[in-house]
């Protein structure tokens, strides 16, 4: 792991539970930014000076009426109720270095709060294994998932997590900002795009263009956009409570300390913009970069133990398949490119019976 001695995560890591008193669980940092520490590796930051605004009620006319409450909400947390999620999987550790150092930069005043947040370190048992998760894949636990496995610490967790967020969600000072939700991850294997995103929607809540380009921004290659129903976290976030949400997978699965952090320093300072109250999409350089954009035609079930998955071992993901091309067999069940092209993403022959084996995209027009 990082250096624990220097590092946020020392402190992000410690158990709630570990002490009654309450000053181990919240306070305010010498910047003034308020934390508070909801469960082991889940903090909620708020920035300083929140709650100092004048009253919006004490404007004269309907325009300074309108000023005054942005200005409330923004000192109250900002435009957005922000959810930063890392080590949903434990062995993914770039995204958590890079928390880790935003983290340390708000608690030194090199970094300015200005967003409410809620920080998440999804799995901190597996994290510390160094495993991608030790009894079941928490994220294939959310969405209400957790309600049809058997009791077990991930069930907990996945559990745990959702009324934590949802808790959040609701506020604490009757503003509705933004609701954003960017879930970061690191791939099992190579891709033909090294940092692509995952881009849930509803019918009710469609991603929209402005999301998309935003995440093209942060140097996000690709763009998958789905509206199939998912028990992932960020598909969680946004069929449940309308948050811009996304994962996004950041290259390959590295050790602490093996990851080029340099590849992350468009997320990087895109998160950093973002939680210091700027556009996460208007980059330094001014730059307007486009990502591109696929969705998903079709996912791949295991359905029993006969399941065959016609991919290499250790092929990369978006690899391209032609119309005809056979992919899966499962008993008497096949599945078929049917499209001119289809490029295969996630393919895991292993998934247990019941989960998805690879996801099939096509260009989205």
């Amino acid at each position: 792991m990082t250096d624990a001695n220097r590092s946020a995560l020392r402190h992000w890591l410690s158990d709630v539970r570990e002490s009654r008193d309450p000053a181990h669980n919240e306070g305010i940092d010498p910047c003034g930014v308020r934390w508070q520490r909801h469960a082991e590796g889940v903090l909620e930051l708020t920035p300083a000076n929140a709650g100092d605004a004048t009253d919006a009620t004490d404007a004269t006319d309907a325009t300074d009426a309108t000023d005054a409450t942005d200005s409330a909400a923004k000192s109250l947390g900002g435009r957005y109720d922000a959810v930063l999620s890392c080590g949903i999987h434990g062995d993914e550790t770039a995204p958590i270095e890079i928390v880790d150092g935003i983290l340390r930069d708000i608690a030194d005043g090199r970094l300015t709060l200005r967003e409410r947040v809620l920080v998440i370190l999804g799995n901190p048992d597996a994290v510390r294994a160094g495993k991608r998760y030790l009894e079941y894949d928490l994220n294939r636990l959310f969405q209400g998932a957790h309600a049809k496995r058997a009791e077990s610490p991930a069930v907990q967790r996945a559990r745990e997590l959702e009324v934590i967020v949802a808790q959040f969600f609701a506020g604490v000072d009757g503003v509705r900002r933004v609701r954003r939700h960017v879930d970061m991850h690191t791939a099992i294997r190579a891709s033909l795009f090294s940092r692509f995103a995952v881009v849930p929607g509803t019918p009710e809540h469609p991603p929209s263009d402005d999301w998309i380009d935003t995440l093209a921004a942060a140097d996000i290659e690709a763009v998958m956009r789905t509206e199939q129903p998912s028990v992932t976290f960020s598909y969680y976030t946004c069929a449940r409570f309308g948050a811009q949400s996304c994962t996004l997978e950041l290259g390959k699965v590295e050790p602490f300390g093996q990851n080029r952090l340099a590849d992350f320093a468009g997320i990087d300072a895109a998160l950093r913009r973002w939680l210091s109250g700027g556009e996460m999409g208007a980059r330094d350089d001014g730059k307007v970069l486009r990502a591109q954009r696929f969705r998903v035609a079709a996912e791949i079930v295991r359905r029993t133990d006969a399941f065959v998955l016609d991919v290499p071992a250790d092929i990369p993901n978006f690899t391209p398949y032609a119309a005809g091309t056979v992919l899966a067999r499962d008993g008497e069940n096949t599945y078929t490119v049917s499209h001119p092209e289809e490029r295969i993403v996630f393919p895991n022959p292993n998934v247990a019976n019941g989960l998805r084996a690879g996801v099939m995209v096509v260009p989205d027009a």
